[in-house]
């Protein structure tokens, strides 16, 4: 997905955001703003909002050294969701078609996110919105129909926390269907994106092989993907890519079989999709398009 206009004064409060997270001076964050500015003056039309997010977080981790100033919300989210995962799961498990109530449950999960448009602020708020997703054109039937000829599945996860959703997902999805599955997260930290610590922490490393985008972009940016990455992506039978960043890094790609499932958290994406903030949606790719 391009970047818009109205994407502008999203990257500029994102910027602000992660540089009084990562403990930046007044004049820092400014540098970060300005540094901003100018990238947005010089990028390329077909810049997606993920090359641009992943310059502002470099010039950012610049800045503190290299450190990572997410990882104690990651931690946090991490152990958020596993306090409450067995409660999660015996809800789904005890759903009419549980394989179903674990994709909703799975893309409810896309609401843990640090982006400046994340839709809860307690975790009372969060678990509500878990139980009880706010769904939009959900394409569940195609997505069955295809992993029930699949082999093999490229599962690309997005957040730190909400992987414990998709863990509760995979678990079902592999004791239903006789499939291989790779799971994918972030070659590097960026935001509170989940990276191969968070996979062995909350144990979704057991249910398939783990491997990265080999990349510190919020997004699977093909061109910049490692390519062990590119070989499980061309490969895989069904791709499922999760959260806002993985689809405006891959919607239009030539792959067939590739699934987003997602919260629309603006109303650049909400318009794209055909839809409205705040809804959670599972959309079959739409090559070219």
């Amino acid at each position: 997905m391009k970047t818009y206009l109205d994407c502008y004064p999203c990257f500029l409060r994102h910027g602000l955001d992660a540089g009084r997270i990562a403990g930046l001076s007044e004049s820092q964050q400014k540098r970060v703003l300005n540094g901003i500015m100018k990238v947005l003056q010089e990028m390329q039309p077909e810049a997606t909002p993920p090359e641009l997010a992943q310059i502002i977080h470099r010039r950012i981790r610049e800045m503190t050294g290299g450190a990572d100033p997410y990882k104690e919300i990651k931690e946090e989210q991490n152990r958020l969701m596993l306090s409450i995962e067995e409660s999660l799961k015996k809800e789904v498990e005890e759903a009419p078609r549980p394989l179903v109530a674990a994709l909703k449950l799975a893309g409810a999960c896309n609401a843990i996110d640090m982006g400046p448009t994340r839709t809860w602020k307690t975790p009372e708020e969060l678990i509500h919105q878990l139980r009880n997703p706010n769904l939009d054109h959900f394409e569940e039937r195609q997505l069955l129909d295809c992993l029930t000829k699949a082999r093999n599945l490229l599962y690309v996860a997005d957040n730190a926390g909400e992987i414990v959703g998709d863990k509760i997902l995979l678990s079902i999805l592999k004791r239903e269907m006789p499939i291989d599955i790779t799971v994918a997260v972030r070659g590097a930290p960026i935001l509170n994106d989940a990276n191969v610590e968070d996979a062995i922490k909350t144990g979704i490393d057991r249910l398939g092989n783990v491997i990265t985008t080999g990349s510190d972009a919020p997004g699977a940016i093909l061109s910049g993907c490692s390519q062990d990455f590119m070989e499980n992506f061309e490969t895989a039978d069904v791709v499922i890519a999760k959260g806002q960043g993985n689809y405006e890094a891959l919607e239009g790609c030539k792959k067939e079989d590739l699934f987003f499932l997602l919260q629309v958290k603006c109303g650049v994406v909400a318009r794209d999709l055909g839809t409205s903030e705040g809804k959670i949606t599972l959309r079959k790719n739409r090559p070219g398009l």
